[in-house]
């Protein structure tokens, strides 16, 4: 591929003949040359001196306005130009916008001159195009207010007392846009604002060319140059001199550019760009094939010529333009040639067939053959007149602006280029024209390459064009599979995938590239898995064909199968597309995954973070093949089939056995279907509420649940069964606990007679949660019970289930106490710890289902110890003396649940008090001691963990967690508030009149325990910075120096980017989870409320609160003190305040603290509030300070985002 480099100007000596001109045109010229020259050279540039029709943008001002410097419009209306608010701009800046001047001669092609000049257009242009029209939009559109929004907050700053401000206007900078001139006249006015037909525009300008050339062809030109937007002209001399065509362009640029244009008509996100570009292209492509019609295509040799030059110098421009205008007019020129070169070479070869005829006649009429030798004759000489304007187009214009700097010309060329193979495959169908196709497809930018494609795919239509193709393919095939695989964006990836297909269809496709691209139904893009299910089909339709072969084709098979339809547990020939489709997905996700970056990898828990309800690969998979595979959508046939015995013996018949060996699944392979079965039964119910096609209505309601009710049905008989064949494995186990979450239990709810299957589908799912201490199980059994419970009618029944589970709970940990110390850590052997730990993961998963406060409350068995006593004393296992890797994990995983499972202990107890409380009951002082015991217990047991750890350990942010949460989980509950206004009603019980005594379980954090939670703090802030590259904000004067010693560990070398990503977002987790944490024990004043140190914590977590991205800025927003709306009260209002006691007037001060607040009209808050005050609030000077340390970083960086 020649490389982009100096591309010399194609200029090129003038061959053309003098144009004829008419008797005034030479008059005119002869009275030029005898005026004097000095008055001639002022009438012309009186002539030439026309008003800008655009106002300059950026300086408004009265002196740089074109308007201000006329004084007044056409109309007579007189202008006033508004005052602007302009900064002192010294000399150098003002130098520095004039660019220097180049002429086309001298700069030619150079691509690196052009890049520079366009990323400056670029630049200028992407930061004035939305201020220009944001402009043009408040002049003509009254100010309205704007709804009110809640005002951006920044750490502590008030403006409340800020005065009104009235902030002037920003300047903006010097640029013009050049749109569509609405008050052109001439050709220009013809072409888009007349709404005549571009076949009439053009047939008068051939009359207008026949009887003045000269004048004709400057309107064309000048209709050209008015179209990129310049309203500079050129002359009848200027048409008369081709030597001096490039002289003339270089002045017109020059003038042009120092306009500082930064839109043109070709690229106008405006309402008419569309039409300007059609009814450019529809002129010139008429008068092309008008000039056909009338010969003048073949006869006017000068216009061409003349109309080429200047084309072709305009296309070498360093003006974006000019270039992309002229590039734009000289592939249209082409294209109508193609168009016209077609319908010819139909033409020729029919009177060929003709005069052949003729020939072989007997009696030969030599008049009628010279005559279709005559007409050959003549489209011989046309051919060879178009084949030569199309190579000098494709020489001058397409083979330098192909690879020019621009996308949008070399997207011009790729899409002209696709349309005359199209249209004359004769001619450019050729290895020489399509190895550009090919070299194109490398392009850096996404549209080229996407725009590549899609006119290879239009081209590989056409069977005939296959032949022609195959060279092509073979030398390009390992760049279109690169693309298909890696490129960077999803669309490009898709049409690549698409033409694959086609290419496969024609058989030019390796084995191995049919299995790269058939991986990408593993892809993390949905649109690239759903281009890519048609060609996985095919490859599961392939083997599947293959198998039945083996068995002796389709009627052996049918004549092997007996079929019942109502036995869904029969062999069938679905069974082996079944088997078929889980080969092929079982061999994709074996192999190295490292080989496709962009598929979906099966994430673990200690890779990633945990999400149970995560889709798998081939769950995903199942959901893009759902459509165009329907084995996949009967989900009852795929159940049969994992129902069905496969380790049966085969009878002995040869037939039977190659059968079933045909079907029969691997163990992976069955998991992997179950994930797809439980894919295909949530499609199916979702599919429920929409029309099957679109000339179907909609089902009506009682159809959609009588639908439902029958999937329920089966589904309720179908997972005892599934879970009987597939339980023993946890992995199996949980894909199908998965499928009660989408069960309608509201089907048993109504219809009481199917309790027994619902009975039975209860036991089978308690059966699984006692038998396995797997995570994965107990996550989906429990939430299968936790959905169960949702069901009012069928509530009974689930307790009545789960308090089997819930003894058994009990019974164990008892047991475990009893055969060693249970309360220290390393006080057990190993195998009781797996005992310990299973039990207790199965009683945490029970708590946060239902109630369990009277059955740990309970005090059985022969010691005659409650059992939250006992989950306590695990909590103290927490403590960390010497670390002992091998027992360290299994100990932190026990204490883990022992804390969560305590919290939700804490969480139902005072759930109950407070449900007392609001019914007028009294509680007990001895009830309430012993809660206060438990609740110092569990809070010691938490301290000695979080003290006896140094590093951020997931245990010791699980206690801190659970600590702040302890705080805040009384202090909420049970603190009563401040009494409403007014008299309460009689008989009604207030919830906050909440017991003395109860408020002995309410405290405040000690502050030696708040130091150490602002150190946790640190750690985990500066573990995310370090993480996510952000820089933190330095200390204050009042607080202590940053402990850098995290910051000295490095980077594993070995981390690859997905394992770092992880590691960033579990840090962002972590903080913002106990940021969240900290934020709610400050407002429930429990910590940084009173005491020497009293808001040191709030303004320590405020420091970095634009520094650490989105999410932790929003949550570190609720520290925010809201503040009062100032009302304007009368001055009766006012005595009415004052004579009001001091306890009533503190009392009125009470607000809701998480009310937004209206800022008084005019500050500068009202103002941001409103939107009318661009740029963030004031923050700090620490802030400030770091802020100029990070300003490459955004919001956009983040990595979840808002």
């Amino acid at each position: 591929m020649p490389e982009a480099s100096e591309i010399p100007i194609q200029t090129r000596p003038s061959t053309s003949r003098p144009i004829n001109t008419s008797e005034i045109y030479n008059a005119r010229l002869l009275l030029q040359s005898f005026n004097d020259i000095g008055l001639y050279v002022a009438i012309h540039a009186l002539m030439t001196t026309r008003r800008m029709p655009l106002m300059e943008i950026s300086e408004n001002d009265a002196t740089s306005s074109p308007v201000a410097t006329e004084g007044r419009r056409k109309s007579g209306r007189a202008v006033r130009v508004p005052d602007k608010f302009m900064p002192d701009m010294s000399s150098s800046q003002a130098d520095t916008s004039v660019k220097r001047k180049r002429p086309i001669a001298d700069v030619g092609n150079d691509a690196s001159d052009v890049e520079e000049d366009e990323e400056i257009d670029d630049e200028e242009e992407s930061l004035d195009k939305g201020e220009a029209r944001e402009s043009r939009k408040k002049s003509r559109k009254p100010a309205r207010k704007p709804a009110a929004k809640k005002p951006k907050v920044n750490g502590d700053s008030s403006n409340g007392g800020a005065p009104a401000i009235k902030l002037p206007n920003r300047p903006k900078k010097g640029k013009k846009v050049a749109i569509a001139d609405a008050s052109a006249g001439g050709l220009y006015a013809e072409v888009y604002k007349s709404g005549d037909s571009s076949g009439e525009i053009a047939r008068r300008w051939l009359l207008q060319f026949a009887e003045d050339p000269p004048k004709a062809l400057t309107e064309l030109i000048n209709f050209i140059l008015k179209s990129t937007g310049c309203n500079s002209k050129v002359t009848e001399d200027d048409i008369n001199d081709p030597e001096n065509i490039t002289s003339r362009l270089s002045d017109l640029q020059d003038e042009f550019q120092a306009q500082k244009v930064a839109d043109y008509p070709l690229i106008s996100k405006a309402k008419s760009s569309h039409t300007f570009r059609a009814n450019l292209i529809g002129f010139i492509d008429s008068l092309i094939r008008i000039m056909h019609e009338t010969g003048a295509l073949y006869e006017e040799v000068a216009l061409m010529e003349n109309i080429s030059q200047w084309t072709t110098v305009m296309s070498s421009s360093t003006a974006r333009p000019f270039r992309h205008t002229a590039t734009l007019v000289a592939l249209t020129i082409a294209s109508a040639i193609c168009a016209v070169a077609k319908a010819q070479v139909e033409s020729a070869a029919k009177t060929l067939r003709l005069l052949e005829g003729e020939k072989r006649k007997k009696g030969t009429n030599k008049a009628r053959v010279a005559e279709f030798q005559k007409m050959v004759d003549a489209g011989t000489k046309k051919k060879e007149a178009y084949d030569e304007r199309l190579k000098e187009i494709f020489d001058t214009v397409y083979i330098h602006r192909y690879r020019d700097v621009d996308p949008k010309i070399r997207l011009e060329c790729v899409e002209a280029l696709g349309d005359w193979i199209l249209t004359l495959p004769g001619t450019f169908f050729d290895g020489s024209y399509l190895r550009y196709m090919g070299w194109m497809i490398s392009d850096a930018n996404s549209q080229m390459r996407q725009g590549v494609i899609k006119k290879l795919k239009t081209i590989m239509r056409d069977p005939s064009n296959i032949g022609v193709f195959r060279h092509f393919i073979e030398r390009f095939r390992p760049r279109l599979i690169e693309i298909a695989t890696r490129d960077s964006e999803p669309g490009v990836r898709s049409a690549a995938v698409d033409l694959i297909d086609r290419i496969r269809e024609a058989g030019m496709l390796e084995p191995d590239d049919i299995d790269v691209i058939g991986k990408l139904i593993f892809d993390s893009e949905s649109s690239v898995r759903q281009s890519v299910v048609g060609f996985f089909v095919e490859n599961v339709q392939d083997l599947y064909d293959v198998k039945v072969e083996e068995l002796g084709g389709e009627e052996t098979l049918e004549g092997i199968l007996a079929i019942d339809e109502e036995d869904l547990e029969s062999p069938r020939a679905e069974w082996i597309k079944f088997k078929s489709l889980a080969e092929i997905l079982m061999s994709y996700d074996i192999e190295d995954r490292d080989e496709m970056p962009s598929q979906i990898h099966q994430s673990t828990s200690r890779d990633y973070l945990v999400m149970s309800t995560s889709d798998s690969r081939f769950t995903l998979a199942a959901q893009a093949l759902y459509t165009k595979m329907p084995e996949i959508k009967n989900w009852e046939v795929l159940a049969g089939y994992l129902l069905f015995d496969h380790s049966a013996k085969p009878s002995k018949n040869a037939a039977d056995v190659a059968l079933k060996q045909s079907f029969k699944p691997e163990e992976n392979e069955e998991s992997m279907l179950l994930e797809i079965l439980n894919s295909s039964v949530k499609i199916s119910l979702e599919s429920l509420d929409e029309p099957k096609d679109r000339n179907r209505k909609r089902a009506t309601r009682g159809e959609t649940e009588e639908a439902r009710g029958n999937i329920a049905r089966s589904l309720a008989a179908l997972i005892p069964r599934l879970l009987k064949k597939y339980g023993a494995d946890p992995k199996t186990a949980a894909v199908v606990l998965r499928l009660e979450h989408v069960l309608n239990l509201g089907v048993f709810q109504e219809l009481r007679q199917d309790s027994t299957a619902y009975t039975k589908l209860l036991d089978e799912i308690s059966a699984q949660f006692k038998g396995h201490a797997d995570k994965s199980v107990l996550i989906e059994a429990g939430a299968a019970l936790l959905h169960a419970r949702a069901f009012e009618e069928l509530e009974e029944i689930t307790e009545s289930k789960m308090q089997p589970l819930w003894e058994d709970t009990i019974k164990s940990l008892r047991d475990i106490s009893k055969t060693g110390v249970i309360g220290v850590r390393g006080g057990l052997r190993d195998a009781v710890l797996e005992l310990l730990s299973n039990n207790l993961a199965r009683m945490e998963m029970l708590a946060s289902i239902s109630s369990c406060v009277d059955i740990l409350e309970e005090a059985s068995g022969s010691d005659q110890v409650q059992a939250i006593k006992l989950l306590l004393d695990v909590v103290a296992r927490g403590q960390l003396e010497e670390p002992n890797p091998d027992i360290d994990p299994i100990e932190d995983e026990i204490v883990t649940s022992a804390i969560n499972a305590s919290m939700f202990y804490f969480m139902w107890k005072v759930r109950a008090l407070t449900e007392l409380v609001s019914l007028g009951e009294s509680i007990s002082d001895s009830g309430v001691d012993q809660l206060k015991e438990l609740q110092d217990t569990f809070n010691s047991n938490l301290i000695a963990t979080i003290s006896s750890r140094l590093t951020l350990d997931p245990l010791r942010l699980s206690a801190t967690g659970t600590l702040l949460d302890l705080y805040t989980l009384f202090a909420t509950s049970l603190r009563p508030s401040k009494k409403p206004k007014g008299k309460q009603p009689e008989g009604l019980t207030d919830p906050n009149n909440v017991d003395g005594y109860l408020q002995m379980l309410v405290h405040e954090i000690d502050p030696e325990v708040q130091t150490e939670l602002t150190s946790i703090f640190d750690a985990v802030e500066r573990q995310y910075a370090k993480r996510s590259n952000k820089k933190l904000a330095d200390p204050g004067d009042d607080e202590e120096p940053q402990d850098l010693d995290l910051d000295s560990d490095e980077d594993d070398e070995n981390v690859t980017d997905n394992e770092r990503h992880s590691e960033t977002l579990r840090a962002e987790q972590q903080l913002c989870g106990l940021t969240g944490k900290l934020v709610l024990a400050i407002l429930a004043e429990v910590i940084d409320a009173v005491g020497p140190s009293k808001g040191k914590l709030r303004t320590r977590i405020q420091r970095n609160r634009t520094r650490l991205g989105p999410n932790f800025r929003e949550v570190v927003t609720y520290l925010d003190t809201p503040k009062r709306k100032k009302s304007h009260k009368s001055k009766e209002a006012t005595k009415t305040v004052i004579a009001k006691s001091k306890e009533i007037v503190e009392e009125d001060d009470e607000e809701d603290p998480f009310a937004d607040e209206v800022p008084e009209e005019g500050t500068e808050e009202d103002l941001r509030r409103r939107e009318l005050l661009d740029g963030d609030p004031p923050v700090s000077v620490d802030e400030e300070a770091g802020d100029r340390g990070q300003a490459g970083d955004s919001d956009e960086d983040d990595m979840l985002g808002d």
